[in-house]
């Protein structure tokens, strides 16, 4: 009986070690995909928020993390060849979408509510050319 739970704590502690190992190695990865041109760029975009969300340091921070997670994402999405343009541009409008879900987390209610109302003027998504021509019915 005893040999039953050192051996079965043992295998406990390898499978937690291991997936503490996953979990570091793809936070790692995923950390070293912003780079000082994303981290200037979400500063920017948070500076530009500064004046009318007066956030905190502590929550500028949190922020501007949470804008640079996203703009890893946008270039992404702008940089693959595969994808049509109204392709990218529905995809650039989910991200957006799924951002401003996430700053809820990030912001009190009222920040968050003036946010949703200034980021189309802050972070446009600009519409492709040949989107347009898609919306119109032709017979």
């Amino acid at each position: 009986m005893k040999i039953d739970s050192i051996s079965m704590f043992r295998h406990l502690v390898f499978a937690l070690l291991v997936c503490s190992v996953f979990s570091l190695k793809g936070q790692t990865l995923y950390a070293l995909k912003i780079d000082r041109n994303i981290r200037l760029e979400a500063q920017g975009i948070t500076a530009r928020y500064q004046p009318r969300l007066v956030m905190g340091v502590d929550q500028a921070l949190e922020f501007q993390s949470t804008v640079a997670r996203f703009l890893v994402k946008k270039r992404a999405v702008e940089q693959d060849e595969n994808l049509s343009p109204k392709a990218k541009y529905v995809l650039l409008k989910r991200l957006s979408s799924r951002e401003t879900s996430e700053m809820a987390d990030v912001l009190e209610s009222y920040r968050w509510q003036e946010y949703m109302r200034i980021k189309a003027q802050i972070q446009p998504i600009p519409e492709p050319l040949d989107l347009k021509e898609n919306l119109v019915v032709q017979e």
